[in-house]
């Protein structure tokens, strides 16, 4: 399968992407992608995903930019099926089955949730 890795030392390290996910408030719409991916079972098109980050907000003329960035940003975390420059609405998105990184979802989800719960306005 073609994925994300159009050249491995390009794609952000686990470690990276885990560090940088542990600041909830910068990386909020990352995990939007990844809470939607484990709700889908770990996999899901980016048409399954998108309505989340059009729900929170985002624009129209913005979103699909947003959504590819956040994908480059997930490095290791992320597979894109056909690669992410060639993402379309029917292109799957696989989340890592590493168990480091699994353990570490699971570790920040309450959290996460958490935290979306109490920005979200009364």
């Amino acid at each position: 399968m073609n994925t994300n890795r159009k050249e491995d030392s390009l794609v952000k390290p686990l470690e990276d992407v885990m560090r940088f996910l542990e600041n909830y408030t910068l990386a909020w719409h990352h995990w939007l992608m990844l809470l939607s991916l484990l709700k889908l079972g770990g996999s899901g098109k980016k048409s399954q995903i998108l309505p989340v980050y059009k729900k929170e907000g985002f624009s129209s003329h913005c979103i699909d930019q947003v959504f590819q960035t956040d994908l480059v940003d997930l490095g290791e975390a992320v597979e894109v099926e056909g690669g992410i420059e060639n993402l379309t609405d029917r292109s799957t998105i696989f989340l890592t089955e590493d168990l480091k990184f699994r353990r570490f979802l699971k570790k920040h989800l309450r959290p996460v949730v958490n935290t979306f719960k109490t920005r979200k306005p009364k």
